[in-house]
């Protein structure tokens, strides 16, 4: 669901014009994108894979089998509370590890930060597939957690700073599809291997093999290479671009071209676009703010407080309420529990169509107002529809896990928007960070339905409902979006 934020973020620079490449997909970058978007089949398992492992709400007496899966619960003889850990300490390494490699990613480049964060997800995989004690197991969870933002947005960064700007929403779209199909495909493979080792186990080796091959046969991305000046290496960029994109651009070398438009990326190059994570600048030209200068000086800042405390709120009540629902969906009392957590991972797919769209028709604030005030009706509505009428319940359930991706999608997109671009890293760094507290503390909401569903659905429709009430606090930023179709930035000459 960060696949939309980089777009948000987005300046009238695109290095990848400027540096002689068609404003299309060509052969190479489209290569590019499929290859590096896989991650996120990779990365949506380990994030998902409670809901068949350690179901909420599934412990002791309360046990939901899952058809014939041996659960973790099982193996451990865990009580309900102990087995929420499982869900837990992946969100608890991602909030106290996850900013780490992302930051690291601007200093050393986006390539090895994304190599290492696959190939430790992996082994962290390996960790938990073999644990011969539930703590040991806990311990694999967290270090899988920690990797899982860097897993994510590095890689959707790499894409973006190596294909035209013209093309991000169509990457997009690329990285949503492969979420959903990374959510959808633990249900077969849980078939497949109806064990929780042999689940970890399979999906944690194609994440070691998968992090040797991309280190292999993808390069590190154009706009950083162009950023830190190594000429050598965007000329070897652009020449296998050439090779097996089908495209001409060596003129970028003729007459100084090449090294003007370094010098002058060198000068000129905004923070913003510069640090993707750590809100930092690599210019020796201007003053630089520490990132505990910039949070203080943002603090400060009536306006920006006021913001940032509405979206820490709409963050971790997201969080919750995605993370709820996905995770107990093969806990529905009704159907088949298989087809109920794939229905509940393709309701994704129109959200990631429509909602871009919808904002830029209706507004930003108007489509995050709709959205959260959708999941809260029929997550209400929910509480009032008896088990025996199924189809309905389905829908309704459904509808709910539609709205509440849908507030996610938004939510990166406006989210970003409100804040002052000089603050803009920083207070979405806390947002995302403490966003993680609504993720931890869902498994514990989720069991409460073993006594009372209504109960549930109730909580997460009122905290749906304050997000919704809240947003009207907020401002109307789409005056200020410039659609990245009219982006068309000419090459740079000499």
């Amino acid at each position: 669901l960060a696949l939309l934020l980089f777009l948000s973020m987005v300046e009238d620079v695109d290095l990848v014009r400027d540096i002689g490449m068609p404003d299309r997909f060509t052969p190479y970058t489209l290569y590019i994108t499929l290859v590096l978007s896989l991650t996120w089949v990779l990365a949506a398992i380990p994030a998902m894979i409670p809901a068949y492992v350690a179901p909420p709400a599934s412990g002791g007496s309360n046990s939901t089998p899952i058809g014939d899966f041996y659960t973790v619960i099982e193996e451990f003889e865990l009580s309900s509370t102990t087995a929420e850990w499982t869900t837990m300490a992946y969100f608890l390494g991602s909030l106290v590890v996850g900013q780490i490699p992302c930051a690291m990613s601007d200093k050393i480049g986006r390539k090895p930060v994304a190599f290492w964060s696959a190939l430790l997800t992996g082994v962290s995989g390996l960790i938990a597939a073999l644990a011969p004690n539930y703590w040991i197991f806990l311990l694999g969870r967290f270090f899988q957690g920690a990797f899982f933002t860097a897993t994510t947005n590095v890689n959707w960064v790499m894409v973006c700073e190596s294909v035209p700007l013209s093309r991000h929403g169509r990457a997009s779209v690329v990285f949503g599809v492969m979420w959903c199909t990374g959510y959808c495909i633990i249900a077969p493979l849980a078939i497949a291997f109806p064990t929780w080792r042999l689940l970890f186990l399979w999906t944690a080796i194609p994440t070691i093999i998968y992090a040797f091959i991309m280190n292999y046969i993808v390069r590190e991305s154009l706009s950083f290479l162009v950023i830190r000046r190594r000429r050598d290496e965007v000329e070897a960029w652009i020449l296998t671009a050439e090779r097996y994109g089908g495209v001409k651009v060596t003129h970028s070398f003729e007459g100084g071209c090449l090294d003007t438009l370094l010098d002058d990326r060198m000068d000129t190059e905004s923070p913003s676009r510069r640090s993707t994570y750590s809100g930092t600048s690599t210019t020796m030209s201007e003053p630089q703010q520490s990132m505990k200068e910039l949070t203080v000086e943002a603090l400060k800042d009536s306006k920006t407080l006021l913001y940032l405390l509405i979206s820490i709120y709409m963050w971790i009540t997201d969080f919750l309420v995605y993370n709820g629902l996905s995770m107990t969906s093969t806990g529905i009392k009704i159907g088949n529990p298989h087809w109920n957590y794939v229905m509940s991972g393709l309701v994704e797919l129109p959200a990631a169509f429509i909602l871009p769209a919808l904002m830029d028709t209706i507004g930003r604030r108007a489509t995050v107002i709709l959205s959260h005030a959708e999941t809260a009706l029929a997550l209400f509505a929910l509480g009032f529809i008896p088990l025996e009428n199924e189809w309905l319940y389905m829908i309704v359930w459904l509808a709910a896990k539609f709205g509440t991706a849908s507030s996610f999608i938004a939510l990166y997109i406006y989210g970003s928007e409100i804040f002052h671009i000089k603050y803009r890293n920083i207070c979405l760094g806390i947002c995302c960070t403490l966003g993680n507290l609504g993720a931890m503390a869902a498994p514990y909401t989720a069991h409460l339905g073993v006594t009372n569903q209504a109960l549930v659905y109730s909580i997460y429709a009122l905290v749906s409902i304050v997000s919704s009430g809240l947003d009207f606090a907020l401002p109307e930023t789409m005056h200020l979006h410039r659609s990245i179709e009219r982006i068309q930035p000419a090459p740079i000459t000499a």
